[in-house]
């Protein structure tokens, strides 16, 4: 079925709603959007669904989430799982909330209870809830740091783990087989035995745990946080974890305190981005404080900006990564250091390697994603190991087992008793950051995206990169290339012995290139979007001369892709 059948299929179809019905008579004679919102259904995959928010079969709305949600019921039915239930969260973002009662509708329509959070509730909240129900699964409705025009599905195993490719891919082969019409939806699920609205005891419990794995520090009683969760789902939890632990002067910027899909005051709701700091920078002209907190809607991706020297200094994913595990090992028992484990992902500092080398644990690597991360926690006990942190360059940080995923609200938490921490020692975390610098060399990372706005250039890219699996680069720039990384092909080449060992990780598409110095280049290619994207990280003995090499390299490596688009 082509997408103007598609289109007029849904026009007639007396499953779908007028209003929506309403919408889509607008689009007659529009065949470019007519075309984009119905060439496909918005495709499940390890992400799960994502997409802008609009009637169409290539877009986020009740029938998209109904569609997904019944090959997620039939997949639990089939693997005999059912009987677990779903728990079911959503952040601030338009529609969040009706795609919450579609997706637990159809699971009572199914048999299958639901455990549902009737406000909004982070990402890492859901995690934890599936773990304390004991669920078969989870879903959470966000679209994470999107604009505001789009919105999300995501789905969690038993585990409260974000699902991995082999689980995605069932759930997308059984959606691929479906129509409207198979859908199972209760008329009044709500008034179902199934449906389980979720209460305090889940929230206090979750609150518990987290005050459980942040460290036994005593708290300076005159450090000030200011804290803003972006319009997001934070506002409720993160000044709360704060004040329990013992903060007393926590701030909040209150224009970005309200739940807000449109997300007002900010271009792009990332912490990420130093924009979503401005209206925080403002505030604390007014009200001086010592740390800012910022997190992205659903709450799981904490920023922070730090008062160093009278000005703002904004810490990105590596240097909190570093600091915190620095911090989190050094409050360890001797014996705890030695079964303790940090995972990071392939992309992030190699920074933490001596760090945790010196305090007798050890590092592990997982390909980018948290949800790997979240897999390798369970596997650790089996071996006599204790997770202790993981953390990715992208924001994303966690300690403890309580959650399977990047939690935002217990990061502000070490965030606030680190710096506190530091404070009382007349330090700021630039401070020891520079000391943990001078100790174990000044890491410095870049980082380079790249779009293809035509298909000829994105089959060129494909082509070039196929091209660096088959002939691997010895030198990028004046630096000496030493290991070749091909996970896609799970293989590494030591380039100085022609030995070549297998990569323990799932496969996936992407190089990484070691030099004699110790650089470390990836190139990551989207697997659904015409993108790719460069990591670069150096290590000299100086920061002047770190800024020097990742600038050549840089330049160097792209150089390298220009011209292998242009061949």
């Amino acid at each position: 079925m082509d997408a103007l059948q598609r289109y007029n299929a849904w026009l007639q179809d007396p499953l779908v709603d007028s209003a929506t019905r309403e919408e889509l008579r607008k689009l007659a004679g529009k065949h470019d959007e007519i075309e984009d919102r119905f060439f496909r259904w918005l495709e499940f995959g390890t992400g799960g669904l994502r997409g802008t928010v609009g009637a169409g079969s290539n877009r986020m709305n009740i029938y998209t989430v109904r569609m997904v949600t019944q090959a997620l019921a039939d997949t639990l039915k089939a693997e005999g799982k059912a009987n677990g239930g779903v728990a079911i969260a959503h952040d601030s973002r338009h529609m969040s909330r009706e795609f919450t009662l579609a997706a637990a509708g159809v699971l009572v329509g199914n048999g299958i209870s639901v455990y549902v959070f009737p406000e909004l509730a982070p990402t890492p909240l859901l995690s934890y809830a599936v773990r304390y129900y004991q669920a078969a699964a989870g879903i959470v409705i966000t679209a994470s740091h999107n604009p505001p025009q789009y919105n999300g599905y995501k789905v969690y195993n038993e585990r409260g783990n974000q699902i991995l490719t082999e689980e995605a891919s069932k759930i997308s082969t059984q959606m691929a087989q479906l129509g409207l019409e198979s859908v199972q939806v209760h008329p009044e699920p709500e008034a179902s035995s199934l449906w389980h609205w979720l209460g305090e005891e889940v929230i206090e419990s979750y609150y518990q745990r987290l005050l459980e794995i942040a460290p036994k520090v005593e708290n300076n009683e005159s450090f000030r946080v200011l804290y803003t969760p972006l319009h997001g789902t934070g506002g409720r939890f993160v000044p709360e974890i704060l004040k329990r632990s013992g903060f007393s002067q926590v701030a909040t910027v209150g224009e970005q305190m309200v739940p807000d899909g449109d997300f007002p005051t900010v271009s792009y709701p990332n912490p990420e981005d130093p924009e979503a700091f401005q209206l925080a920078f403002e505030h604390a002209k007014k009200a001086p404080c010592d740390l800012i907190l910022a997190t992205d809607p659903d709450a799981d991706r904490m920023g922070s900006a730090v008062w160093h020297e009278g000005h703002w200094v904004l810490l990105n994913g590596n240097q909190v990564g570093v600091l915190l595990t620095d911090f989190l090992l050094g409050q360890l028992q001797p014996d705890q250091r030695k079964r303790a484990v940090v995972i990071k992902t392939i992309v992030s500092t190699e920074m933490a390697r001596p760090i945790v080398k010196k305090y007798g644990g050890e590092v592990r690597d997982t390909l980018t994603g948290f949800k790997y991360i979240g897999t390798l926690i369970d596997l650790l006990p089996q071996e006599g190991k204790e997770f202790v942190f993981g953390f990715e360059e992208s924001y994303g940080y966690l300690a403890g087992t309580a959650v399977r995923d990047k939690d935002a609200v217990l990061a502000s938490l070490l965030m606030a008793q680190m710096a506190s921490h530091y404070q009382k020692q007349g330090l700021t975390l630039v401070d020891r950051l520079d000391e943990l610098m001078e100790e174990y060399g000044y890491y410095l990372q870049d980082l380079v995206s790249y779009s293809f706005a035509t298909s000829i250039e994105a089959e060129k890219s494909r082509e070039f990169i196929q091209e660096l699996q088959t002939t691997p680069i010895t030198f990028i720039g004046e630096e000496k290339v030493v290991q070749v990384l091909d996970f896609q092909a799970s293989r590494e080449l030591d380039l100085r012995t022609n030995e070549a060992k297998e990569i323990p990780l799932p496969k996936e598409g992407v190089l990484q290139w070691i030099t004699e110095q110790g650089s470390k280049v990836t190139l990551r290619p989207s697997g659904t979007e015409p993108k790719m994207k460069l990591y670069l990280e150096v290590c000299a003995s100086s920061e002047e001369y770190a800024k020097a090499r990742i600038s050549r390299l840089k330049q160097a490596f792209d150089e390298m892709v220009r011209q292998g688009l242009q061949n």
